[in-house]
This record gives C-alpha cells, sequence and structure tokens, in this order.
C-alpha cells in the first residue's frame, strides 16, 4: 500500500525507561496533536518527559491529567493505531492537510465539555499505548496507593 503525499512532522526522541517519564511523553504527544496548553497550569512542565524528577504535586497533576485524557478520547479522531504508518518507530506523526484524504480526521475533540482543535494527526503501533499510558499509569497509581496505605499505617500506629 502506497502512502502518497505524508509529510512526516515527528522527530526521533529518546523517552527515559522510568512510568512518570513515560507518562509526561504521552501527555506531550496527546498535547502535540490536540490544543491543550490552557487545560492546567503549568502543563508544559507536565509535559517535559527529560526532566521526569517531579514534586509532589507536579506527580499527582500528571495522574490527573492522565486519567481525564485516555486515548478512547483521541482514538480513531486524531490518533489511530496504524502500524504501516509508523515504519521503524513506535508513533509518528502527519500534517493534518496531509492525511484527511486517508482518515476520517475529526477536526475537533470534545474534552471536558469544551472543544479542543485537532493540530496533527499521531499514528501508533499497539505496543505504544502499552508502553506509555497503560503500563505507566498503573505503576503509578499503584504507587500512589500503596504510599497511602503507608500513611494510612503510620497514623494508626502514631
Amino acid at each position: 500500500m502506497a502512502f502518497v503525499g505524508f509529510k512526516l512532522i515527528g522527530k526521533t526522541v529518546t523517552v527515559p525507561n522510568d512510568p512518570r517519564a513515560r507518562l509526561m511523553y504521552y501527555l506531550d504527544c496527546m498535547c502535540t496533536v490536540v490544543d491543550l496548553d490552557d487545560t492546567a497550569p503549568n502543563l508544559q512542565r507536565l509535559r517535559d518527559y527529560e526532566d521526569y524528577l517531579l514534586t509532589f504535586d507536579e506527580h499527582e497533576r500528571l495522574l490527573t491529567m492522565c486519567v481525564l485524557l485516555p486515548p478512547k478520547i483521541f482514538l480513531n479522531k486524531c490518533i489511530f493505531q496504524e502500524d504501516a504508518l509508523c515504519g521503524d518507530c513506535s508513533n509518528e506523526f502527519y500534517e493534518i492537510t496531509q492525511v484527511r484524504h486517508r482518515f476520517l480526521v475529526s477536526g475537533n475533540v470534545i474534552i471536558g465539555g469544551q472543544n479542543r482543535q485537532v493540530n496533527k494527526i499521531m499514528a501508533f503501533k499497539t505496543a505504544w499505548l502499552n508502553d506509555n499510558y497503560y503500563i505507566p499509569l498503573h505503576a503509578l497509581l499503584q504507587q500512589r496507593q500503596m504510599r497511602r496505605q503507608n500513611a494510612t499505617l503510620l497514623c494508626a500506629i502514631s
């Protein structure tokens, strides 16, 4: 299958193998395809996956943002599971004007009851969602639960 007229606009990145960095990368990718800049204070900080050492508050905001922005909101609207468009990468970004003829791309996505402009699309391989959303989110939510249980135990002992 030939993909004539496609213009790759992504770049190769290295994401640290840490659940925080992986979730920050997921958030950065979703912000690349959809205009989300005004959805949360300091969102740019939460997108800086190379500097994934977060304060407690930043960590909590990251988890909240990722829980509120699951892949199902974006799937088949501006992100597409399409291995053939990824080549050797696990995901690739494309200019939206270059792909409208191949996919039914939504011009807007509704998030929190508000229309958000779709800027680009992202094609990804299935493993990309597991590696950058589901697995790290699960790990961080488990860590949060363990911290809460330990805090409760400490309070009970005191």
